[in-house]
């Protein structure tokens, strides 16, 4: 039977409730100086923001000075549901993955989406990045 800590449900969480539950799973996370969560995964920065109010949670990745092709990117928008690439106004590959709070999320969910957004960075860095 799970813990009552891994069925805490959340339709909100702080940044500091975030930066424990992934550190807690074994997570190199930081905060910056402008209070965002700074993840490493595999020596790339990535950044895992709150909502407005709190109540989301959204991975976020993009490869300053990267490359990757209009073609690259709407492949992998196509055969992915749960995240989303685009290139940016720079001309930079991004990817993207929400988790809303809306209804409540357990922590074990919040985990699982953590590890979701963590293997969809690796796929989609090999596959849709130059």
């Amino acid at each position: 039977m799970p813990s009552a800590y891994a069925q805490q449900v959340f339709t909100t969480i702080t940044s500091g409730q975030v930066k424990a539950i992934m550190q807690g799973e074994g997570y190199v996370v930081t905060t910056n100086d402008d209070g965002k969560l700074i993840w490493k995964i595999d020596g790339n920065k990535t950044a895992m923001l709150l909502g407005s109010d709190n109540d989301s949670l959204q991975f976020y990745a993009a490869f300053a000075g990267g490359g990757s092709s209009l073609a690259k990117v709407n492949a992998w928008n196509k055969s992915k549901r749960y995240s989303r690439s685009y290139i940016d106004d720079d001309g930079d590959p991004v990817l993207e993955l929400d988790l809303d709070l809306a209804g409540g999320v357990t922590r074990a969910r919040i985990v699982d989406f953590l590890k979701t957004a963590r293997l969809s960075f690796v796929a989609w860095r090999d596959e849709a990045v130059d």
